[in-house]
């Protein structure tokens, strides 16, 4: 996943609806104004602070370090930038409607915060993201390196001969102009409708973002904002009730810890793995948003397929008992996922939800998503775990597939069924009684699997130096081979999931020693093993 930089706190947000009102004498949706200087743009000045990104706008999170640098110094240097479209609203404040990553870079710049300073702090509730503070530093050394911080410049314009490397930009700095341009009119939804205009025409918006914009206050793009989030930045449930806030925000915070926690570093040196991959980037929302409404049982739309563009939509006041029933499905499902709940599976991770070289497949995480809820509608754990332990064998011996499905069919929204009817026709033949062969034999007969091809990718055969790729299969293997495995359906344990059960119970006269101890998942120690004291549990164990 590709590093960006989150700039989403340097313009506040704000809904464009809460503005519309009595004009306060001048032409609305008009302004004088054609370019901001350095100085218009400093925290605090007149024309900063009416500066605001409307609630339909996208996170300002989606450019790379090189690709800020690049635009900081493009604007220090002076050469042509593109225009930032504006909207002013009837109270006179200023919504950027297209150059929202322009702007903020250059505030970003003057302000020294790229992601990890004042006003992200305070956006964020003073609990920022490891990966978004390094990201935020090389972002800024790579600045200050290359062009120099403005704190620098300043101190030069102040006092000639303090940083003479940066002497003739910080001349320049008093002649520098963002241009702009402005929406005209007092209408909204005009304005809105030119956000979705440019950024379609521009194919800037990945299309399930899109989506999510454009039901902005339908309960599940809020619950996977608030989840995304960690319950921190813009509240799009500000208008809730005091309880619903704090409802949404604890629930978003669990679900957060649940599919984040640990987070994941850059190179991979543990075992210990968050199920949705990396807490923050281009892909979170997203997946998020579709997790969500799998978990609601709301239509995963391929907005790929979709030939019309989005239009603006009229949106209705956020509904709070609707909100607060679907965040609670999520977390209700993640349950399912990971966590120490009695109803959990505890998968693990780099079994279900990681490649042969531990890159996350955020694919996998919607498929068995799918998987799951099927399971709970046709009330079938049971006959799942029975077969859990063979069925992860199977997709560890056979990691390449996963990768070869998503190559044909797409990720996320575009290829989760096809890798949800896999994992279930697998499963079928398991429990049919068929051995990983006869499994590989049939899904080369088979009219929908016959092109998956069994063979491993070659990692550095002949290379005197171990490459990434082959160190994170190592570490892999390494780490499925010592993982914790559940005493009772013998598939593997995730530490986060791990549960300690008698061996006896206690009804049985077993004593809570650690002689009488043995580690099991959770939905294995709450409904498994209780099944397997049943005769047809009995039996079953003893055949197996």
């Amino acid at each position: 996943m590709a590093e960006t930089v989150n700039l989403d706190a340097l313009i506040p947000r704000d809904d464009f609806l809460s503005d519309e009102g009595p004009s306060t004498g001048s032409s609305a949706g008009e302004s004088g104004k054609v370019h901001a200087t350095v100085t218009d743009l400093r925290h605090g000045e007149a024309f900063s602070s009416t500066l605001r990104k409307p609630d339909f706008q996208r996170e300002t999170s989606a450019w790379s370090p090189t690709m800020v640098r690049d635009f900081v110094k493009a604007f220090v240097d002076d050469d042509l930038i593109p225009s930032v479209i504006c909207w002013q609203s009837p109270t006179r404040l200023s919504f950027v409607i297209d150059g929202a990553h322009r702007l903020s870079a250059i505030i970003a710049w003057l302000m020294d915060d790229y992601g990890d300073r004042d006003l992200s702090q305070k956006l964020n509730g003073f609990d920022i993201p490891d990966d978004q503070i390094a990201i935020a530093q090389k972002t800024r050394e790579m600045i200050d390196k290359e062009i120099g911080s403005y704190k620098s410049m300043q101190a030069e314009t102040q006092f000639p001969g303090t940083v003479p490397a940066v002497a003739a930009r910080a001349r320049a700095l008093a002649h520098i102009k963002v241009p702009l341009l402005w929406v005209r009119g007092t209408d909204s939804k005009r304005a809105e409708q030119a956000f979705y205009n440019i950024n379609q025409l521009a194919v800037e918006i990945d299309p399930t973002e899109l989506q999510i914009l454009n039901s902005r206050t339908k309960p599940n793009a809020i619950s996977a904002r608030a989840i995304v989030r960690n319950s921190k930045g813009h509240k799009y449930w500000k208008g809730f009730t005091l309880d619903g806030q704090k409802e949404i925000e604890k629930v978003g915070q669990e679900v957060y810890s649940a599919l984040y926690y640990p987070p994941l570093p850059d190179t991979i040196r543990t075992e210990e793995l968050p199920v949705a991959g990396r807490g923050y980037g281009t892909q979170t929302l997203p997946l998020i948003f579709d997790l969500v409404n799998i978990a609601n049982a709301i239509p995963v739309v391929d907005v790929s397929k979709l030939k019309k563009k989005f239009t603006a939509q009229d949106q209705s006041p956020p509904d709070e008992a609707a909100t607060l029933k679907v965040i609670n499905g999520a977390e209700k499902h993640c349950r399912r996922i990971t966590g120490t709940h009695s109803a959990s599976l505890g998968l693990h991770p780099a079994v279900y939800f990681y490649s042969s070289t531990l890159r996350h497949q955020p694919t996998t995480v919607l498929a068995m998503s799918k998987l799951i809820m099927e399971m709970e509608a046709e009330d079938s754990f049971i006959e799942f775990t029975k077969s859990r332990a063979r069925f992860e064998n199977y997709l560890i011996t056979h990691k390449n597939h996963i990768n070869q499905l998503t190559g044909r069919h797409g990720s996320m929204a575009k290829g989760y069924v096809a890798m949800h009817d896999y994992y279930r026709h697998v499963l079928d033949l398991i429990a049919g009684g068929k051995t990983d062969d006869q499994i590989d034999a049939e899904l080369e007969e088979s009219d929908k699997y016959h092109w998956l091809r069994k063979d491993r990718p070659v990692l550095s055969r002949q290379a005197k130096k171990m490459s990434g790729d082959a160190k994170q299969n190592k570490l892999l293997q390494d780490v499925l081979a010592k993982a914790f495995v559940c005493n009772l359906c013998h598939a593997r344990i995730d530490k986060k999931a791990m549960q300690l059960g008698h061996t006896i119970d206690k009804k049985d006269g077993g004593f809570a020693t650690t002689q009488n101890g043995e580690w099991q998942h959770p939905f294995c120690n709450s409904a498994f093993k209780p099944w397997l004291q049943t005769p047809e549990g009995q039996l079953w164990e003893m055949l197996s």
